[in-house]
């Protein structure tokens, strides 16, 4: 895809051009990351407690792959709508309001084993209250994405792998919290997750900007125009966010039960996520950053090539080669984050949050799904071979990527855009 200078004056990108701030807001962006580790922290609340709820409630690998896919629904695959209203009628509040949301409905999830229900009655509340929980991050993170390159200058690539390794830090961050405190205080531990959250809000409810409504004017019609004629080059992108999105979940709701099968500690376990998921953050800043100097689809394909091998010997080996493996092979898959966020806006750009929402939301939401179909295999054919089977899938985003619009080779641009 061509995003040069000189197509800066195109009447597709003159508002997203005109209201391009000057420089990088170092601050702002910093508030905006931090409350996406906040928010995308109780995205990874739940599969730390599979193998407790597992053990409650008797639940088949299905049934413990549709919490977290009843969270992927509400959470990923309705953010299009709010990253309409978003770009329509963006507000700060809407961050603030979005991360308490989250916060509140996680928070309880602990508590329903306390409330004298059945078995079927338990798992249909936190169903219900995961579920609730999810709009909180679909709102988020169209209103905050769009946010971020406004205020990220000449550095978008920089900024936005920014805002993403704050909520990879989020879901790296969470096991490790979550599982001392349910040892400490049981399934009703996660109570005190409340406090973050609304703290949080307060921080973003102040420092948030406020957001440009650069595509208010757009009506429905147009928007649907706009978003036809870039289609093949936006479902492109889309196909690779979902099989990302597939491994990623894939990962995040299954290794704790692999790790238990292999009669590792809760503890050991929560570990290995913290390496995968603290490296896919160093990972993404990496990606950012060499996306704004070599290129977007450079970066993309380089790095989903590297990652099924990484994961299969990752899965493979032990002791201080698999740590150092989980560590590469969480940094490869998550590498493509931002490039892949900023080709889909500068695919739609006078509805950048609707970009947003198509990717960190629908996109990932489908890939999301997956994790359910990943559940029933490890039903059918065991476990292991369910968690191996998630190493094809980066292959196939490879083969995805190359179907990007330029070219493979590194553009050494200077502002992210490729030639």
């Amino acid at each position: 895809m061509s995003t040069s200078e000189n197509e800066s004056s195109t009447p597709k990108t003159a508002v997203a051009e005109k209201e391009k701030p000057e420089g990088f807001d170092t601050f702002r962006v910093s508030i905006l990351s931090l409350g996406h580790l906040v928010n995308d922290s109780y995205s990874n609340l739940v599969p730390p407690l599979l193998p407790l709820l597992k053990a409650a409630y008797g639940l088949s690998y299905a049934a413990s792959g549709m919490l977290t896919t009843a969270y992927t629904i509400t959470s990923s695959i309705v953010q299009p709508v709010f990253g309409y209203y978003a770009d329509k009628h963006g507000r700060r509040w809407l961050v603030a309001l979005s991360t308490a949301w989250v916060a509140f409905f996680m928070s309880l999830i602990g508590l329903v084993s306390y409330m004298g229900l059945d078995r079927s009655g338990s798992y249909l509340l936190l169903l219900t209250l995961i579920a609730l929980a999810g709009f909180g991050s679909a709102s988020y993170h169209p209103q905050a994405s769009t946010m971020v390159p406004r205020i990220s200058g000449d550095h978008k690539g920089f900024g936005v792998s920014l805002f993403s390794a704050g909520g990879n830090m989020g879901y790296a961050i969470m096991p490790l919290l979550v599982v001392p405190a349910t040892a400490l205080w049981g399934l009703k531990g996660t109570l005190v997750f409340i406090i973050p959250g609304f703290l949080m809000s307060l921080l973003l409810y102040k420092y948030a900007p406020e957001a440009p409504q650069t595509g208010a004017h757009l009506r429905v019609e147009e928007l649907i125009r706009d978003i036809t004629s870039v289609i093949k080059p936006l479902m492109v992108v889309s196909g690779i966010v979902i099989m990302r999105a597939w491994v990623f979940f894939g990962l995040i709701t299954f290794l704790p039960l692999y790790f238990a099968m292999r009669n590792e500690t809760s503890a050991m376990a929560s570990a290995h996520m913290f390496v995968l998921l603290f490296f896919g953050a160093i990972g993404g800043l990496i990606g950012g950053a060499a996306s704004d100097k070599f290129g977007r689809k450079f970066v993309i394909v380089t790095s989903l090539t590297i990652t099924g091998p990484l994961l299969y010997l990752a899965l493979s080996t032990s002791g201080l080669a698999e740590w150092a493996l989980t560590a590469m092979a969480g940094a490869a898959l998550l590498a493509s984050f931002s490039p892949a966020v900023l080709i889909a806006q500068d695919l739609i750009p006078n509805n950048q949050g609707m970009a947003s929402g198509i990717i960190l939301g629908l996109a990932i939401g489908i890939g999301g799904l997956g994790v359910s179909l990943t559940g029933a295999f490890a039903d059918g054919f065991g476990l292991t071979t369910a968690v191996y089977s998630l190493v094809l899938l980066p292959v196939a985003a490879t083969l995805m990527a190359l179907a990007l619009p330029g070219t493979i080779k590194p553009a050494f641009t200077t502002e992210g855009t490729e030639k």
